[in-house]
């Protein structure tokens, strides 16, 4: 997987932007640039670490760049968003897209979602 990374995460890179650039539809683009950000930053991590492992404890001095780049990577990484926020937006996009609507159309009645939702007893007001 790693050897493989460099490639796909310039590919989706690449990808996002000429979508960018083009013009397409803003949700597919929310959609690429989210998916693209967690899975560059993600890699980045990954490929990191083993550099850690390999080099050890004096990757945190200040003897190699790896301190600087640890930091770097770290922030790239919560710096617009996490990844969770990423892949939050990811799944809405999607959903958007597969449902062919805009998903909220009208508030949510979050007392319907629970199952005893019209059982009187359940209801305290105090």
């Amino acid at each position: 997987m790693l050897e493989e990374a460099p490639i796909a995460a310039r590919s989706m890179a690449y990808t996002t932007a000429r979508a960018v650039e083009t013009g397409q539809d803003i949700n597919r683009i929310r959609r690429a640039v989210s998916e693209a950000k967690k899975f560059i930053t993600e890699s980045c991590q990954k490929v990191l670490h083993n550099v850690m492992q390999v080099v050890g404890g004096i990757g945190y001095t200040n003897v190699f760049p790896l301190e600087r780049i640890s930091r770097d990577i770290r922030l790239a990484s919560i710096w617009t968003a996490t990844s969770e926020v990423m892949s939050m937006i990811t799944a809405h996009e999607w959903y958007r897209e597969f449902l062919g609507k805009e998903i909220h159309t009208r508030p949510r009645d979050h007392e319907v979602d629970a199952e005893e939702a019209f059982a009187e007893e359940e209801k305290i007001y105090e």
